[in-house]
């Protein structure tokens, strides 16, 4: 007779975690507070336009790729469409204080022969450097869709070198250290905190394979669901979860805000940690682990802005594009005041369907703490006095006039433009604080960011972006150590590669 289990929150986490049990015959239920499924993979439409609210370019789809091999698994991986980026610069970053412009080419040696083509005299530090880079990423089984029962993610004290000191040790070119760092905003880095672990992780999965999902990320988040129901599952949106009834540490239901109850064999939450510690009675949690949980940081937010363009306006790029207004900003992304915003951004022009030669729309990042919105952090949507928007108001002109010097068509290109801040993040996806990857990953104490899906309940688990990493690479290698807690590691991984293997 085949088990039963509940999962709180459908984001990328208990999405993946799903499917890998259900592809074992686990009846699956998904409770999510929003009314579209998918977390930070779910799509939006606003004046007729559709914007994806947090994954906005991926990678491990290509061939062999690590996201390819699971996909592959679950049988969904051909049903998406996904557009590679420029082989010679699937990532541009463009420093303002020097008019520098330096493109990152997909595949170890290509990135090394265009970034050395910039920075000749350190080629030797670069290709040092990458070696390095890539020995650490061999270095974490997991990542690589293999098992070690030991060690599913791998920390030799040297991977905890903080980010900026490692680069350093390799490269003399100050400027230099400032570019291969560019891309810290993808995991909330801090130049002498965050483990170069993690900056080594999502720098590879980048070089391996940039590319983004053609017509949205919503497309996995459905084909996933449609895989869960095809195994006779059942997903519920506009279902938040309000209190998760425990009792002799054992979950015994869990109650929407409807009051609907629903019970289980097994409980999974992919919600984060500190929202569903307030579901359960303080009796059933002891006060240690609860206390952890509510110590560790947060990684910080963003202020996004979404643009519609004329037609025929704004030309289409096929790279991230990414500006600084100097070197130093690029470890100060969230280091201004209200007079000294923005010190950068990263652009983006989603692909569609038949992509010509302009972009229909746009999506800006700018990375935000959620101190900038705290005044406002009693309010909900729908709730929000004039002062909010006024300060939104303002952001917006002042990242419009920023982007226009860099792209002096981008003002009168727009045909429609609205923004979110961390407040957004916070209410419509439930992370705390806004937070863009859950909890912060520290070089000083990386065991105390280390939360283990096994929880202190009997039959309750954790998955998502808290959990060992996060983002479309981590995520789900995590969700593979929390359904491994059911299912184990070793026979989900030796599934996935023999379901890929090729004679």
């Amino acid at each position: 007779m085949s088990k039963s289990c509940l999962i709180i929150g459908g984001g990328i986490g208990g999405l993946v975690t799903a499917c890998l049990l259900a592809k074992e015959d686990y009846k699956i239920t998904i409770l999510e507070q929003h009314y579209i499924i998918g977390g930070g993979l779910h799509c939006f439409h606003k004046n007729g336009v559709m914007f994806e609210t947090g994954i906005h370019y991926i990678s491990g789809f290509q061939e062999g790729g690590v996201l390819n091999k699971i996909f592959k698994y679950l049988n969904i991986e051909e049903h998406l469409k996904i557009k590679n980026l420029d082989t010679n610069g699937f990532d541009i970053v463009h420093i303002g204080s020097d008019n520098s412009i330096i493109k990152m080419g997909i595949g170890k040696d290509n990135y090394i022969k265009i970034l050395s083509e910039k920075f000749p005299e350190e080629l030797e530090n670069i290709q040092a450097y990458m070696d390095d880079l890539y020995k650490i990423t061999d270095a974490f089984p997991l990542y690589n869709l293999k098992t070690d029962s030991k060690n599913l993610w791998y920390f030799d004290q040297k991977f905890l070198t903080p980010v900026g000191t490692y680069i350093e040790q390799y490269v003399n070119d100050i400027k230099l250290q400032s570019i291969l760092a560019y891309n810290n905003c993808l995991y909330a880095g801090e130049k002498y905190n965050t483990p170069i672990f993690l900056h080594a992780l999502i720098t590879k999965f980048y070089i391996e394979g940039a590319s983004r999902f053609v017509d949205g990320s919503q497309q996995l988040a459905d084909a996933m669901v449609k895989f869960i129901e095809s195994k006779g599952g059942r997903v519920y949106t506009s279902a938040k979860v309000v209190k998760v009834n425990v009792e002799n540490k054992k979950v015994l239901n869990v109650v929407t805000e409807d009051n609907r109850s629903f019970e289980s064999d097994c409980y999974i939450s992919g919600i984060h940690p500190s929202n569903l510690l307030k579901m359960i009675d303080q009796k059933q949690v002891q006060r240690s682990y609860r206390e952890r949980l509510k110590s560790i940081k947060n990684t910080y937010s963003v202020f996004t802005m979404f643009v519609s363009f004329k037609p025929k306006s704004f030309k289409y790029l096929n790279s991230v594009y990414y500006y600084f207004n100097d070197y130093s900003n690029v470890w100060g992304a969230v280091d201004y005041t209200d007079e000294t915003f923005p010190p950068g951004f990263m652009l983006i022009t989603p692909p569609e369907k038949n992509q010509g030669a302009f972009a229909s729309k746009a999506i800006i990042n700018c990375m935000m703490n959620f101190d900038k919105v705290k005044k406002w952090e009693h309010t909900v949507l729908g709730n929000r006095d004039q002062s909010y928007y006024d300060f939104k108001k303002m952001y917006q002109d002042k990242l419009i006039e920023k982007i226009s010097e860099v792209f002096p068509e981008f003002k009168n290109s727009i045909k429609d433009v609205f923004s979110s801040t961390p407040l957004t993040i916070r209410d419509y996806l439930g992370s705390k604080e806004g937070s863009l990857y859950g909890y912060k990953k520290e070089s000083s104490d990386i065991v105390k960011s280390q939360v283990l899906p096994r929880t202190k309940i009997e039959n309750l688990l954790l998955t998502g972006q808290n959990i060992n990493l996060h983002g479309i690479m981590g995520v789900p290698l995590g969700s593979i150590i929390t359904a491994g807690v059911l299912l184990g590691v070793e026979n989900i991984v030796n599934k996935i590669n023999q379901a890929n293997f090729v004679e």
